[in-house]
This record gives C-alpha cells, sequence and structure tokens, in this order.
C-alpha cells in the first residue's frame, strides 16, 4: 500500500468492522432535543441571576456554553469541517471546569485529521486524572496504535481490561491489537469469550471480519458460518466468505467466490462493492456476459468508481462491443485522473503508474477495433511511456481492492462525536441556528455580568462571541464596544461603536465614546470631526478639551488658539491643557511659548504626561540632542507605557551615534506595537547600516508593506536588495521612491 493511501487510513471515518461493532453494542442514547442541554443551562443562569446569585449565574452561563459550544463542534464535525469543530471544541474546554468531554472531542478531530500524536497528548492528560476512565484509554489506545506504537496501545488496551474485565468493547479491540503483532493465540481466548457473551450472530461476522482481516482465513471461514448458521439472511456474511475464498485461494477458489457473492445480492441487490467484486470476479472466469449486470449495477451507484467502469469496459470488448467499451473506458479513465480518488466504503485509492498504463492501453484496444485508429495512437504511446507492465492481471485488481479494504481493520473503539444522528439537513439547519442563539445568549449575559464586576477583558471575549455567532444581536455590538473602550483597547473598540452607531445615529452618549476611541487610539481626525458636532461640547470643558487635542494633534494647531485661549482662561491650573498649549505652539514653530507652556504644566504637576516627550520632540528638532535625550527618559520613567516616547527616544539615539540602545528600544516599542511602519523603517535602516543586510531586509519589507507609500521606505529597502545582489527587485524599489518623491513635489506645489 502507498505511503498515501496508508496515511488516510490511519484517519478515516468508522471502518465497516467499527460500524458493526458499534451495531452489536448498541448506539448511543441520543436526546430527543439534542440542544436540551444548553436551553437547561440557560434557564438555570437566568433564573439565578434573577434571584441575585451572581456566581450560580455565572457557573450556569458556563454550563451553557460548554454545552452549546460542544454541540456546535459536533454540527461542524459531521459536516468535515475538522479546523472549526477543533476552534469550537477548545471553546468548550475553556468555558467550564469540566472539561472532559471537550477534550475528548479534540482528541477525535485530531484522530479524523490525522494528528495522532496531538490526540496521544491530549488522551494522556485525561488518563493521569483519571486511570479508570475507560472510554478515554481505549481511545488514547487508538491514537498510540495510529502514531505507530502498537506495542504501547496493546498495553494500555490489557491495562484497561484489568481494570474492568467485563468491558467486552476493549477485549475486542485488544484481541485486534494482538493480531496485528502477530499473537493470534492471544486474540483467539478473547474473541471465543466474546462470542460466548455475545451469541448472536452479528458477533460472529464481527469475529469472522477481523480473522480476515489478519489473514487466518480458516478461523474466518469458522466464524462467518457460524453466523449465517444463527441468521441465514444476515447482511455481508457471504460477501465477506466470498472475499475470503479470493484472498485464501486465489483462481481456483474464484467459483466459490461467486456463489457467496451472488448470495449476498439475494439480500441486498443494490450492495455495489457486492456487484463489484462478484463483475470483477466474472470477469476473471470469462463469463463476461453475466459479468455485465453487476458490473452496470456497479456503476450506477453514488459509489461507483473506476474499476466498475474498467471492468464493464473490459467485458464489452470481449463481447466485441467496442463503441461501448469506449464509453467505459473513457469514464474509468476520467474517474483515474481524479485524485484523490474514493471507492466504496470510504476507501481511499491513488492509481498506479502501471495500472493507468493499463487503462490507456485497454482504451486504445477498444478505439482501434471501433475504427478509430487515430485517436488510438496517443493512448497506445502514454501506454507506452512506462516500463512496467501493460496489463495489469485481474487477479492483481482483485487483491489489491481487497488488501485496501483489510488494511482498515479496526483498532480502539468507534470515533463518535456527541451524537445528532437521524437529523435531516433542514433539521441540521435549525439546530445550528437554536445553537448560534443560544451562545449568543450566554455569551452576551456572561459578559454583561463580567463587565458589571470590571472584567473588562474578559467581557469583551465574551461580547465578540456575541457578534460573531449573531451580528445582529441586540446591544451585541454596542456592549463589545463599550467593554473594549473599558478596558483600555481603544483601536479595538472603533468598529463595534461605529457599527452601533450607524444604527443609532442620533445617540450622542455613543457618537461621544465613538469619538474618545478614536481620540485615545490616535485617530485624531475621526475625533475631531465627531467632537466638532457634539451638542455639549461647548457647555463642557472636559469635551473642548479632548476637541481640541485632536485639533492640534490632526495638524490644526491654528484652529484650537481660541478654543484654548477661553480654557485657559477659566482654567489656569490645569496641567494637562497646558501640555495641549505646548503641543500646539510647537506644531506652529513657536518653541519658546510651546517650552513656557509646557515647563508650567511641569510645575503644576511632575508626573503629567507627555510633557516631558513633548520638551524631547522639541529638543530633537533643534539638534539639541542631550538634552532631548534626558527630557525623554525622563518621560518613560514616568510612564513606561508610551511608545511616542520610546520610539522618539530611539530616533535620538540614532542620532546621537547609540545604535545599541536605539536598537534596544525599538525591539521593545515593536514588541508592543508590531504594525509600528516607522518603528520597522529605523530599525531596518539601523541594521542596513551594520551590515546585518538579512534582519535589516526582513524589517524594511515589513515597513513597506505598512506604508507603502513612504518614499525613505522605499529608498532604503532598495539599498538592502541592492547589497544582496537582487537588483532587479532592488531596481523596482528605487523607481518607486522616484515616483513616490515626484508626486509628494507636485502635491506640495499645489
Amino acid at each position: 500500500m502507498n505511503p498515501a493511501r496508508r496515511g488516510r487510513g490511519r484517519a478515516a471515518l468508522p471502518t465497516a468492522a467499527l460500524t458493526l461493532w458499534a451495531a452489536l453494542a448498541g448506539a448511543p442514547a441520543r436526546s430527543e432535543d439534542p440542544a436540551a442541554p444548553l436551553t437547561t443551562a440557560l434557564t438555570a443562569a437566568e433564573e439565578a441571576f434573577e434571584r441575585k446569585e451572581p456566581e450560580i449565574a455565572e457557573s450556569q452561563y458556563r454550563s451553557a456554553l460548554r454545552e452549546g459550544w460542544l454541540l456546535m463542534g459536533t454540527l461542524l464535525a459531521e459536516t468535515g469541517d475538522l479546523e472549526r469543530a477543533a476552534e469550537a471544541f477548545e471553546r468548550a474546554a475553556g468555558a467550564a471546569a469540566d472539561d472532559r468531554r471537550a477534550r475528548v472531542a479534540q482528541a477525535l478531530v485530531a484522530l479524523e485529521s490525522d494528528r495522532p500524536d496531538e490526540a496521544a497528548i491530549l488522551l494522556r492528560r485525561l488518563a493521569a486524572r483519571d486511570p479508570a476512565d475507560t472510554e478515554v484509554r481505549q481511545t488514547l489506545a487508538r491514537a498510540l496504535a495510529a502514531a505507530g506504537n502498537l506495542d504501547e496501545a496493546v498495553q494500555e488496551l490489557e491495562e484497561v481490561l484489568a481494570l474492568a474485565p467485563d468491558e467486552l468493547e476493549t477485549l475486542f479491540f485488544l484481541a485486534t491489537g494482538y493480531l496485528r503483532q502477530g499473537r493470534p493465540e492471544m486474540a483467539e481466548p478473547l474473541l471465543t469469550r466474546l462470542a460466548a457473551e455475545r451469541p448472536q450472530a452479528e458477533t460472529h461476522l464481527l469475529i469472522g471480519r477481523t480473522w480476515r482481516d489478519h489473514a487466518h482465513y480458516d478461523r474466518a471461514r469458522t466464524a462467518l458460518r457460524k453466523a449465517l448458521e444463527i441468521d441465514p439472511g444476515l447482511r455481508r456474511a457471504h460477501y465477506y466468505l466470498g472475499t475470503v475464498e479470493l484472498l485464501a485461494e486465489g483462481r481456483g477458489r474464484v467459483e466459490e467466490a461467486i456463489a457467496h457473492f451472488r448470495a449476498e445480492l439475494a439480500v441486498a441487490p443494490d450492495d455495489a462493492m457486492t456487484n463489484l467484486y462478484l463483475g470483477i470476479a466474472l470477469v476473471e472466469s470469462r463469463q463476461h456476459e453475466e459479468a455485465l449486470g453487476p458490473l452496470e449495477r456497479a456503476t450506477g451507484s453514488p459509489l461507483s468508481h473506476r474499476d466498475a467502469h474498467q471492468f464493464l469496459g473490459r467485458a464489452l470488448l470481449a463481447l466485441d462491443r467496442a463503441e461501448e467499451a469506449v464509453t467505459a473506458l473513457r469514464r474509468a479513465l476520467e474517474l483515474a485522473q481524479e485524485t484523490p480518488m474514493a471507492a466504496p466504503g470510504g476507501v481511499f485509492v491513488d492509481l498506479g503508474e502501471s495500472q493507468l498504463s493499463s487503462l490507456h492501453y485497454q482504451l486504445a484496444l477498444a478505439l482501434r477495433r471501433s475504427g478509430r485508429p487515430e485517436e488510438a495512437e496517443p493512448h497506445f504511446a502514454r501506454a507506452r511511456e512506462h516500463s512496467a507492465r501493460l496489463a495489469e492481471s485481474t487477479r492483481e485488481t482483485l487483491s489489491r481492492y481487497l488488501e485496501d479494504e483489510t488494511s482498515q481493520s479496526a483498532f480502539g473503539p468507534p470515533l463518535q462525536f456527541p451524537t445528532i444522528s437521524g437529523l435531516d439537513a433542514a433539521q441540521r439547519e435549525r439546530l445550528e441556528r437554536r445553537v448560534r442563539a443560544g451562545l449568543a445568549r450566554a455569551s452576551f449575559d456572561l459578559g454583561v455580568l463580567k463587565a458589571r464586576e470590571g472584567r473588562f477583558d474578559g467581557a469583551a471575549r465574551l461580547l465578540a462571541d456575541t457578534v460573531e455567532l449573531v451580528p445582529d444581536f441586540p446591544r451585541g455590538a454596542y456592549s463589545l464596544g463599550v467593554a473594549l473602550y473599558n478596558a483600555g483597547r481603544f483601536e479595538e473598540a472603533t468598529a463595534p461603536l461605529e457599527r452601533a452607531r450607524a444604527g443609532s445615529p442620533g445617540d450622542p452618549v455613543l457618537g461621544r465614546m465613538l469619538a474618545l476611541a478614536h481620540l485615545n487610539g490616535e485617530g485624531y481626525a475621526e475625533a475631531a470631526e465627531l467632537l466638532e458636532d457634539d451638542p455639549e461640547r461647548a457647555s463642557n470643558p472636559s469635551l473642548q478639551y479632548a476637541y481640541g487635542v485632536a485639533l492640534v494633534r490632526s495638524d490644526r494647531a491654528a484652529e484650537a488658539a481660541d478654543l484654548f485661549s477661553r480654557l485657559i482662561a477659566d482654567n489656569a491650573d490645569w496641567p494637562e491643557l497646558h501640555v495641549v498649549l505646548g503641543q500646539a505652539a510647537a506644531q506652529q514653530g513657536d518653541y519658546e511659548a510651546a517650552a513656557a507652556s509646557l515647563r508650567r504644566a511641569l510645575e503644576l504637576d511632575p508626573g503629567v504626561a507627555e510633557a516631558h516627550a513633548t520638551l524631547g520632540d522639541i529638543l530633537l528638532r533643534q539638534g539639541r540632542l542631550d538634552e532631548a535625550e534626558r527630557e525623554l527618559e525622563a518621560e518613560l520613567a514616568a510612564h513606561p507605557g508610551d511608545e511616542r516616547a520610546r520610539y522618539t527616544l530611539a530616533l535620538v539615539m540614532d542620532l546621537n551615534r547609540k545604535p545599541e540602545e536605539a536598537k534596544r528600544l525599538l525591539r521593545r516599542h515593536l514588541d508592543a506595537r508590531p504594525r509600528s511602519a516607522d518603528g520597522r523603517y529605523l530599525l531596518g535602516k539601523i541594521l542596513l547600516g551594520e551590515g546585518a543586510l538579512e534582519d535589516a531586509l526582513e524589517q524594511l519589507e515589513v515597513a513597506a508593506e505598512l506604508a507603502p507609500d513612504d518614499p525613505n521606505v522605499r529608498y532604503q529597502l532598495g539599498q538592502a536588495l541592492q547589497k544582496l545582489g537582487r537588483g532587479e527587485e532592488a531596481a523596482r524599489q528605487f523607481e518607486a521612491f522616484r515616483e513616490l518623491k515626484q508626486a509628494s513635489r507636485r502635491s506640495e506645489g499645489a
């Protein structure tokens, strides 16, 4: 078996043997309403909240979130969206203290996604918490086996069986483990005990298939015949007996295999795999006319695959029905070129080159016999390209498919997510809407509860889930914006607040909060525009101050002059106001007046924010680098989170020929603000000057993405590329630099 096929087998959906075991053990009970646990927890939470029992309410809301995300993950897993299912199960695990079911579900997703090592890590942790949890340890054994640790998996199952000797499921999977190890003498007493404990026909069918899968054909016949003795109409028993005859004896037992396949079809006439194998066996025994019926049924199945069309084509060709053979073989070739190609039963098979050559050769023969030699020649040529035999024997094809099926033998418990079986597409869609609505309610209510307690970051996470689940949830965007604002995450707050304001455009409080979020998030132009129209601004000094700050920092200092004159007349001892006055004066080039205002602010409050930083910026413009350095260091000592001051100090250090200090400051600045184009540019420029070309290039490329219209970034990026010997790329950057410079000059001229 090729590696691709082997890998897909590890992560495949439950195999036939697992399905048999599930049927034998009984399907897990399903609630009439899969969302009942979510609804029950939500109701309990709301009742506790009304009783003013916030701790109980929070616990129940968390339970609701766990149940809801478990169900959402299940819905996603059932549709094959395993990545999003894993995310849902992770949310379920983080919602409440009891995360066992969510972690098991995560492990199942990892197994389905062919990541058994990841599944094993999750399951080991759960097993360490509770060594008596047999379900977890069975699933751990499955993960270990899928990861190639068969001996460890068998040991795990031995320990589980010792803990719970009456667990027939463990007994069966341990027997399969022994068979994989090549120890049938250890498996036989376990399977005998299973048959004694569960003496129905399905048990013997499962045991027969298990012996067959591990090439113990006499034992397989015995078990399968016993199954038919108990229930002569049992599905799949004759089918497995037919495959046993082919696997065990080859051509000499083809007629017996045909008889078994015919008997199976008497019970299930539309079974695709049985029709396929019967048709192939009939072609093998040269009964071409009789092969047509089952092969046509196989090609008409939704599970139709290439060999059904290929062998139908071969049978038609043998019967001199060349035109019909061409049609069948063309379809086989189309299917063969689809990668990967699913065979009946969920087995994924890649077609080898020799098999593809054989198919081209057969199609070429059919085309030539139908009088189209010109069309045949390209297919003959394709077949000749390969050194492998052109005609694969029927026996080899049959063995290949049988080997694919037997390679999928069960090991470990079935992969069972919380069940929602029996629902049609419309019911699933309605259920998903209910789950989304319930999760949104629980997230919103718990988010509001956290916000009232001042836990704004946690509240924001929950409220973000609310608007993700139900974008138009009442007051969802507003509450998220408020939580983010109160958490100090101003830039993130603006989007939900803008969305809330779009729904209530006349709400002055909402507009004011949005303006202040923009102001604190350095969106000064947006803040100024919003505050300009605020009806309370003229009578509210705080709003006037905020409006003035927004004007100054959006390069409109002249407009702020009258406003600040009025404010300062009534608030002469307001230190922050003197800082903004200093910034406005500095923006207009009056550095003397600016310095006076800033020093007055520091007299009123030595720790007032931005005074030292603004003085440092003024001194930098005047070329007084040592003094600027001291002022900026004083700002950072008082306000270590001021990233603008940190960047400006790095710029001073670079100009003052202290590159190591500059790099240290810039790296810390970029840790806090990874999207700082100025920080990336300056660090890249320093690294380029030191000859650290690759590191410089990395920083400058990011700077160019963040600030594509900055000509200086383009120039330095061109320099880095040129020094690295990447001349064509450097030339493009230098050309961009020239174009941006010219555009800047034209703009200034206008």
